[in-house]
């Protein structure tokens, strides 16, 4: 089964919040893809998080680090325009904003290839589309 991890449960591998240990566990057990945006969301929470005074510069900096050598290690899906293309049908269908619709509309082309995907999110709108698209899905909590 391939882990297919959209940024609001992948935030969880790096902080310790409610979903985390199963979001470690997943990832340990791999495969994991993501979606070339993943990294931007991802390094954008945490550039916010220090901003906020939720995370040290020290934290952040160890937090970036471990993003890097993840997305080393993992499955990308890059934004290709066919991805792109499946956007207009999707937030025509469900209430997802932009991204959301390029998360899913990239777990669909690799449910599409492969035998058995599972959907990670923490986003109920968008865990509740990517279920009505016919994908396994699995809320971190």
């Amino acid at each position: 089964m391939i882990h297919f991890f959209d940024s609001s449960a992948l935030v969880k591998r790096y902080l310790r919040e409610p979903g985390s240990d199963a979001v470690r566990a997943a990832v340990r057990r791999g495969p994991v893809t993501v979606v070339r945006i993943t990294y931007a969301e991802l390094l954008a929470t945490f550039a916010r998080a220090e901003r906020e005074g939720l995370l040290t510069q020290l934290q952040r900096r160890n937090i970036f680090e471990d993003i890097e050598d993840d997305f080393q290690k993992w499955t990308i899906v890059e934004v290709r325009r066919r991805t792109l293309e499946r956007v207009s049908a999707l937030v025509l269908r469900h209430p997802l904003r932009g991204y959301d619709a390029v998360q899913l509309a990239a777990a669909l082309s690799v449910h599409e290839q492969q035998v058995a995907v599972q959907f990670w999110s923490a986003d109920e709108r968008l865990t509740n589309a990517a279920r009505a698209e016919g994908m396994r899905t699995m809320v971190p909590a």
